[in-house]
């Protein structure tokens, strides 16, 4: 009998068991693992998982998911931006400095692929990462608020475990020339060493779990959202903290506008119920659009009353300005190719004397980040990359329905959150290493979830032959991932009751 490689034998195992991996990378999300001692390269354990993860992932694709991975738009534009940091590689200062970005897009993309695999064949996957992720979130929350109340407990975990769960080189950079905000009193970052990507991920798991709640029903869930959500202010991220505010007030927004709309469209019948039901989403739609803009109202006066909140925003957005400003000037010298990978170090530090800023600050907008190293190429495909995920966090929106469209609602704001934050500080397209796993999960279930439905709906007319003469919805609509949603019945379940080293600014 042959013998199976031990390699040949993970990727099999993995290939069979994907919800078993995608346990794995989901716990590995918090707490990164760097166990390299300072001065050699950080890699956290999730990045070497997902290399682990490869041969299985391929083989899984090689057997037929691949073929309609490459008909998705969005994963050709991150293969097309792979590519395109790859060849940045042969005009940049300092080659060695892309090797970071250039292993993350490779995670990100690992793991999308991952999630849509084990999403396929297992409809239960999110209620199966109950117990391997969200208790870490509500740990990243506990850790925040500790550390807010006792900022000598904070220091003290900085110069001890810190470097394992958040990467010795970055942390020891903080006592070496290369302070972080976390040093603020008024900051809390748990274990990132930055307190504004700290209110990032906070945030973005907040309205992942409301998601995630929507679908499975869990009570649990929904509440580490509520935790989470909490404890973005204590962060000190002032950007987060309005964001904690405005995202979840969209959402219930949008909620009574889309039912109010499908309200609006069943009344026109005609019928006295349905008029009924049109009276009744307009009166909903009126007090919930009341209670947003009182929410506002209130927000608006708590932060002009509170002078130093005001002036602290508006320092931060003064200092981004003053960085922008170096951006403008090198786009104008060469837009094309960019400054390459290590080139916006190398000129930075001149432009900061002359403006009297500090001397390392990285781009803090995502998109400039990704014109200075990859070019006008990279540029354009991370904007794509935006706009493609929020078609479909929207179209899912629009032509969802019941729970799958509230999830949908749910992940436009965790999309949003990201985008909007990414376009102030020194963040990837995808947030942080942190949330390749939850933002992958996310995208993955939008992807899957309409076409489960789609291919539902087409079983459907071909077994009832009264319909026979309704095309099928693979005829309608032939790409993956358009088409009406409605999640299944298995996928609900039962109801019950790295952060990047470099300087960041406040």
């Amino acid at each position: 009998m042959a013998r199976v490689r031990p390699a040949a034998a993970w990727a099999i195992a993995i290939g069979s068991m994907p919800w078993a991996a995608v346990c794995l990378v989901l716990f590995l999300a918090v707490p990164q693992f760097y166990l390299l001692p300072e001065g050699s390269t950080d890699v956290a354990a999730s990045t070497v998982v997902t290399i682990l993860l490869v041969p299985g992932v391929l083989l899984a694709a090689r057997r037929g998911s691949g073929v309609e991975l490459l008909r998705l738009g969005l994963f050709r534009v991150l293969i097309a931006l792979l590519v395109v940091r790859l060849l940045a590689l042969a005009w940049s200062p300092d080659p060695r400095a892309g090797l970071p970005l250039i292993a993350l897009l490779g995670q990100f993309i690992v793991t999308l692929t991952l999630m849509l695999q084990a999403l396929r064949q297992d409809p239960a996957l999110l209620r199966r990462i109950e117990r391997w992720y969200w208790p870490w979130i509500v740990a990243e929350a506990a850790l925040v608020l500790v550390f807010r109340i006792l900022p000598d407990v904070e220091d003290a975990f900085l110069r001890s475990i810190a470097g394992i769960v958040s990467g010795q080189n970055t942390v020891a950079a903080l006592f070496t020339g290369s302070p972080n905000n976390v040093f603020d009193e008024a900051k809390s970052g748990g274990v990132f060493v930055n307190a504004n990507v700290a209110g990032l991920f906070l945030g973005v798991n907040a309205v992942a779990a409301f998601a995630v709640a929507a679908v499975t029903g869990s009570r649990w869930t929904r509440v580490v959202g509520f935790v989470a959500l909490a404890t973005v202010p204590v962060t000190g991220s002032k950007s987060a903290t309005v964001l904690a505010v405005v995202l979840p007030a969209s959402v219930f927004a949008a909620r009574r506008l889309i039912r109010a709309r499908r309200a609006a469209e069943s009344g026109a019948l005609g019928h006295g119920s349905h008029r009924r039901r049109l009276r009744r989403a307009h009166r909903q739609l009126t007090l919930g659009l009341a209670g947003v803009a009182l929410l506002g109202v209130v927000v608006a006066v708590l932060v002009a009353a509170d002078l130093s909140f005001t002036q602290a925003l508006a320092k931060s957005f003064g200092d981004r300005t003053a960085i922008w400003g170096f951006g403008a000037e090198a786009f104008l010298r060469d837009p094309l190719l960019g400054l390459g990978y290590g080139g916006w170090d190398a000129g930075f530090g001149a432009y900061a004397r002359e403006h009297d800023i500090y001397r390392s600050f990285p781009p803090h907008n995502v998109l400039l980040a990704a014109w200075a190293a990859t070019g006008l190429a990279g540029l354009v495909l991370s904007a794509v990359f935006f706009v493609l995920t929020v078609r479909l966090t929207v179209h899912a929106v629009l032509t969802g329905e019941g729970n799958y469209r509230t999830f949908a609602l749910w992940t436009t704001a965790a999309i949003a959150w990201t985008v909007i934050h990414g376009l102030g500080d020194n963040t990837e397209i995808f947030g942080d290493i942190h949330l390749i796993p939850i933002l992958s999960l996310l995208v993955a279930y939008l992807i899957v979830g309409d076409r489960e439905e789609s291919n539902d709906n087409a079983t459907a007319h071909r077994r009832d032959p009264a319909t026979s003469t309704v095309p099928a919805v693979g005829d309608v609509h032939p790409e993956p991932g358009t088409g009406d949603a409605q999640l299944p019945a298995a996928v609900r379940g039962p109801r019950s009751g790295t952060d990047q080293a470099g300087d960041r600014i406040s």
